[in-house]
């Protein structure tokens, strides 16, 4: 893994708020949440649907397709949407980054490739 630039700017990220960005090659998603910025993998890990379309409320961040929702925090399932109790069913945990600022734009460690 490396540190990728995201080329967004830690000003332009509003509280409560997500965005789609690319660190490296990598689609992520950035969300800051009581001042802490977040970055989760961009695709879902149910089939791939592109989170930074989806919905951010309370934490929970849910995938525009099917409805899996996720803790942006820990990337923990919070519903599966086969209506499995988590931790089982069909849904993996969003793979998470850890986030630094560099002279105000973020930067995700992402992994090469």
């Amino acid at each position: 893994m490396a540190w990728r630039p995201t080329g967004v700017k830690e000003s332009d990220l509003a509280e409560a708020s997500l965005r789609g960005a690319v660190a490296g090659a990598l689609p992520v998603v950035l969300v800051r949440l009581a001042g802490t910025i977040h970055a989760v993998a961009g695709a879902c890990p149910h089939i791939g649907g592109d989170l930074a379309d989806g919905t951010l409320e309370l934490g929970k961040l849910t995938c525009p397709l099917h409805g899996a929702t996720f803790d942006i925090v820990s990337g923990a399932v919070r519903a599966d949407p086969f209506g499995v109790v988590p931790p089982e069913g069909g849904v993996e945990p969003l793979p998470r980054y850890p986030v630094r600022v560099v002279d105000g734009e973020i930067q995700v460690d992402a992994p090469d490739g």
